[in-house]
C-alpha cells in the first residue's frame, strides 16, 4: 500500500510540476486577463519625464530627481501596492474561465467475515486520476462587470502611482530649492557678521580715543551677538534641510550633499490662454475616473446578484486496480453535472448590498467632484500668486539696492560725526533684512512655479510624458 500512495503523490507532484512552473517567475500567466486591460508594464518605473524640468535652469535638478524616484522607499511601497492591484485583477477576472483540477487517488480495502465455520478475508487495491473542471456560466455579465471593477481599481492605482512619482519629483525640487535658499541665508548670516565684526573693530578703536562714546560700543557689539545668533539659527536650517533632502532620495542623512552656490532661473515664463484640457492629465483626477468606474460597476454586480447563477461540474480520468493501468483510457470514468441556483431569502443581505454599492458610487462621485473643483482652485491660485511673487520680487530688489547704498551712505556719515550710531544700525539691519527677504521670495517664486506644474499636471503644453531627463548621477553632488 505504501508503494500506491508513494506512487501516486510522486504522480501528483510531477503533474503540478508540469502545469504550475512556480519557480519561473517570468512564466506567462495562463489565465486571459479581463477586457480593457490597460497595464503599462515597465513604462511606469522608467526616468521621470516631463518638460517642466527644462523649464528651470538647474543643471542638478534632474540627478537629484532620478535619485528621488529610485531610491524614496514611500514610492516603491506605492509601486508595491501596484502590483497588488495587478494581481487582484488577474484574481478577479480568473472567476470567468473554467477552473480545472487533477488529483491521483490510491486506496485499499480489506473486509473479513464468516461463512459457516468458515472465515473468509477479501482485499481489493484501486488507483486511480481524476480532472475536475468547475464553471459558472456568466449570463447576466455579473463576473464581466465585476472583473471590470477591478481593471478599473487597477488603472486608478497606475494613476495613484503616476501622481506618487509627479509628488516625489515636485517635493524633490522643492526641498533643493530650500536647501540652495539656506545655504545662500547662511553666507549672508557669515558675510553679516563680519561686516559687523569688522565695523566694532573701528568703532573701539574710535572709542579707545574718546571719539565714540561707550553706548555707541554696546549697541554695536549687541548686533554682533544677534548676527552670531542668525548665523546659528541658519546653519540649524541647512542642516535639517539637507538631511531632509537625503531621506527623500533614500539616502542615510549623513550630509553629504554640495548645496549650490545660487538659486536656479524660471526659463520659461507661463502662457497666457491656457486650455482647461491640461487637467485631464492630472493623476489624481483619472484615479477618481477609474474609481468612479470601479464604483458602477460594482452597483451592476450587486444587482445581478439577484438572478439565478448556472455552474458547470464535470469529471473524468480513469480508475483501476492496477497502477500500470492508470493511464489506460478503457479504465475511463466521467461525469457532467449541472446546477441553476437562484437565490429566495438572504436576510436582506442582497438588498443592503446594493443600497452599499449606490452608497459607495455616491460617495467616489463626491469625491471625484470635489478632487476636481480642488484642481481648478489650485491651478487658479498657483497662477494668480505667480504674478503676484514676479511684482514682489522686483520690488524687494529695488529695495535691496537702495538698502545697501543707505547702509554705505549711513556708516561714512557716522564716521564724519554727522549722525548717530542707531541711525547706522538701523540701515544696517533694515540691508541685511531686504536681502533676506529677496532670497526668501525668489524661493518663494520657485515653489510656486513647482506647484503650478503639479496643479496642472505636468508642463505648459505637454499632453503625456514624453521627454526623458538626465540619468542618475550620485558623485556629482557628494562631497
Amino acid at each position: 500500500m505504501r508503494k500506491v500512495f508513494l506512487s501516486a503523490l510522486g504522480f501528483t507532484l510531477l503533474l503540478a510540476s508540469c502545469t504550475t512552473p512556480l519557480k519561473d517567475r517570468n512564466a506567462k500567466i495562463k489565465i486571459k486577463t479581463p477586457e480593457n486591460w490597460t497595464a503599462l508594464g515597465d513604462e511606469l518605473h522608467q526616468p521621470f519625464s516631463n518638460g517642466w524640468v527644462k523649464d528651470i535652469a538647474d543643471p542638478f535638478l534632474p540627478d537629484l530627481i532620478a535619485r528621488s524616484l529610485a531610491h524614496n522607499y514611500n514610492l516603491k511601497a506605492v509601486a508595491a501596492q501596484l502590483e497588488i492591484s495587478r494581481a487582484n485583477t488577474i484574481i478577479s477576472g480568473a472567476d470567468r474561465y473554467p477552473q480545472i483540477f487533477a488529483s491521483v487517488s490510491g486506496s485499499r480495502l480489506k473486509r473479513t467475515g464468516t461463512s459457516g465455520f468458515a472465515l473468509i478475508s477479501n482485499q481489493s487495491e484501486t488507483v486511480g486520476i481524476t480532472f475536475d473542471i468547475n464553471w459558472e456560466i456568466d449570463l447576466w455579465g455579473r463576473l464581466k462587470d465585476r472583473a471590470r471593477a477591478s481593471v478599473a481599481d487597477f488603472q486608478a492605482s497606475e494613476s495613484d502611482y503616476r501622481s506618487a512619482r509627479l509628488s516625489l519629483a515636485g517635493r524633490t525640487a522643492k526641498s533643493w530649492f530650500n536647501a540652495v535658499e539656506t545655504e545662500l541665508q547662511v553666507r549672508l548670516a557669515k558675510n553679516t557678521l563680519e561686516s559687523f565684526e569688522d565695523n566694532l573693530e573701528i568703532v573701539e578703536e574710535r572709542f579707545r580715543k574718546g571719539i565714540t562714546r561707550a553706548l555707541d560700543v554696546r549697541l554695536i557689539r549687541t548686533n554682533v551677538a544677534s548676527a552670531k545668533s542668525n548665523l546659528q539659527s541658519r546653519l540649524r536650517l541647512r542642516d535639517e534641510e539637507v538631511r531632509r533632502l537625503e531621506v527623500m532620495m533614500g539616502h542615510y542623512p549623513s550630509y553629504q550633499i554640495v548645496l549650490a552656490s545660487e538659486l536656479p532661473i524660471i526659463v520659461q515664463s507661463v502662457p497666457s490662454g491656457l486650455p482647461v484640457e491640461l487637467l485631464k492629465r492630472r493623476p489624481d483626477i483619472r484615479a477618481a475616473e477609474s474609481r468612479l468606474a470601479a464604483a458602477d460597476n460594482r452597483v451592476k454586480v450587486s444587482k445581478k446578484n439577484k438572478l439565478p447563477v448556472l455552474r458547470l461540474t464535470a469529471s473524468g480520468g480513469t480508475s483501476t486496480n492496477e497502477l500500470t493501468e492508470i493511464l489506460n483510457t478503457e479504465f475511463k470514468t466521467w461525469g457532467l453535472f449541472g446546477n441553476l441556483i437562484q437565490p429566495l431569502i438572504q436576510g436582506g443581505r442582497i438588498a443592503a448590498n446594493i443600497n452599499r454599492s449606490q452608497a459607495i458610487r455616491a460617495q467616489t462621485l463626491a469625491d471625484y467632484e470635489q478632487i476636481v473643483l480642488k484642481a481648478f482652485r489650485e491651478v487658479e491660485s498657483t497662477l494668480a500668486a505667480e504674478v503676484y511673487l514676479k511684482e514682489q520680487e522686483a520690488a524687494l530688489g529695488d529695495g535691496a539696492l537702495e538698502a545697501l547704498e543707505a547702509e554705505r551712505l549711513a556708516w561714512n556719515q557716522y564716521q564724519k560725526g554727522l549722525i548717530d550710531i542707531v541711525t547706522v544700525l538701523e540701515s544696517q539691519r533694515r540691508a541685511f533684512d531686504s536681502k533676506r527677504q529677496l532670497l526668501q521670495i525668489s524661493n518663494q517664486r520657485l515653489q510656486n512655479r513647482i506647484n503650478l506644474y503639479l496643479a496642472l499636471g505636468g508642463d505648459f503644453g505637454q499632453l503625456a510624458e514624453t521627454v526623458i531627463v538626465g540619468r542618475s548621477n550620485d558623485e556629482r553632488h557628494e562631497k
